[in-house]
């Protein structure tokens, strides 16, 4: 345990009635023993309580913590970490952590709820401030955790609205108008339009465009590298459509194996550059104005229908799994075809019996008319039957 500059370890058994509390204080140690196991442990959480009582974190002190762990412990990116420090500004950084109660806690939440965005001047979304709020919530198990505070004012604050998920989409006919536009920008050497066109066929993060250089397009413009991200499981090989191909290629010819492919600077962009890009291509192919989020969930939505595996999309996206490509990307619809298909599947496997379980949960996870609609079909007569 530790607290402060003082430290205690143990206890310790050193003989069926001796057990030591090691305890480090200004550079200082010493050792105390007692009889039993229960009487030392009792006096360390003695002596925890008192320094509990004598220490004071601030919140700023327990954000500079928490985001120090977030990059020593978990491999968070500096980028992102900054990110997570910035996202708990409207906590008091000179208020005592555990100075903040509930009804303190719900305060500052609907302070934060009904102030304006500074930049846009509107209420931030309901995305948004849930997700300041869920940050809280973890600043303070981290602080727990680290003894430097009892509870968690934020456990028991009841979000307030309902936030939108996933980004809205084009559709098909527009999606074919956006890339026939980002495709021409290509040809004639438009980078920012290569990269676009890359999230679309591809469901990469602007990040993730952002950051490749020439040296990670490989095996003569079939495979591109994506050998970090935002998670673990973003780190991926990925295969270049033949329609990129050639653009990718002329492209790495004129730029140096470790420069950046999409963008001519030498750091990687801010994240509004592919924003102002997309929106820019979205203008000149004349469709609804779209984020580069949702060419990635229009990849996952297109890729269900054309008959894709669920784990496939989630694997090409860098998910770990596909709940989390169904909730953010992937349309309902198209999710519901995907299980639709995969029951029939199964169904309909002349070499082996189904899998029971699977298959029951897979139809539990069906619309009630779409349902009815397979079992309508599969009760057809027909040579598979």
């Amino acid at each position: 345990m530790r607290a402060g500059s003082l430290n205690i370890w143990g206890p310790y058994q050193e003989a069926p009635n001796k057990f030591r509390l090691k305890i480090s204080e200004n550079g200082e140690t010493r050792s105390i023993c007692f009889q039993s196991y229960e009487e030392a442990d009792l006096a360390k959480s003695r002596l925890r309580d008192d320094i509990a009582s004598q220490q004071v974190y601030t919140i700023g002190e327990a954000v500079r913590q928490f985001c120090q762990h977030l990059a020593e412990t978990r491999g968070i990116k500096p980028e992102s970490v900054y990110w997570t420090g910035a996202q708990l500004d409207w906590l008091p950084p000179h208020a005592a952590l555990a100075s903040i109660n509930q009804e303190k806690a719900e305060k500052l939440y609907r302070d934060l709820v009904s102030t304006p965005n500074p930049r846009t001047g509107k209420p931030l979304s309901s995305a948004t401030h849930h997700g300041r709020l869920g940050l809280a919530r973890r600043l303070y198990e981290f602080a727990i955790k680290h003894e430097m505070c009892r509870t968690n004012p934020f456990a028991q604050v009841t979000p307030i609205g309902r936030k939108r998920v996933g980004k809205p989409q084009l559709r098909i006919d527009e999606a074919r108008r956006f890339e026939a536009k980002a495709l021409e920008l290509a040809q004639a050497g438009d980078a920012a339009a290569l990269g676009a066109l890359l999230m679309l066929h591809l469901g990469l993060r602007q990040g993730e465009v952002a950051a490749r250089v020439a040296r990670d397009v490989d095996d003569e413009g079939r495979v591109l590298w994506v050998p970090s991200g935002k998670t673990k499981n973003a780190r991926r090989r990925l295969k270049v459509p033949e329609l990129l191909r050639p653009l990718l290629l002329k492209l790495t010819e004129t730029t140096p194996p470790g420069a950046l492919l999409f963008y001519k600077g030498e750091r990687v962009p801010p994240t509004n550059y592919f924003w102002a890009q997309v929106r820019r291509l979205c203008q000149l192919a004349e469709v609804p104005t779209v984020c580069p989020h949702s060419l990635r969930g229009l990849h996952a939505t297109l890729a269900l229908e054309g008959g894709a595996t669920s784990d496939a999309v989630a694997r090409a996206l860098g998910h770990g799994s596909f709940a989390m490509t169904a909730r953010h990307y992937a349309s309902e619809s198209s999710v519901d075809n995907a299980k639709a298909s995969k029951v029939s599947s199964l169904l309909g496997g002349a070499s082996q019996a189904p899998d029971s379980e699977q298959l029951l949960g897979l139809l539990k996870g069906l619309p009630a008319q779409q349902l009815a609609e397979l079992l309508a079909k599969i009760a057809r007569p027909g040579p598979s039957s």
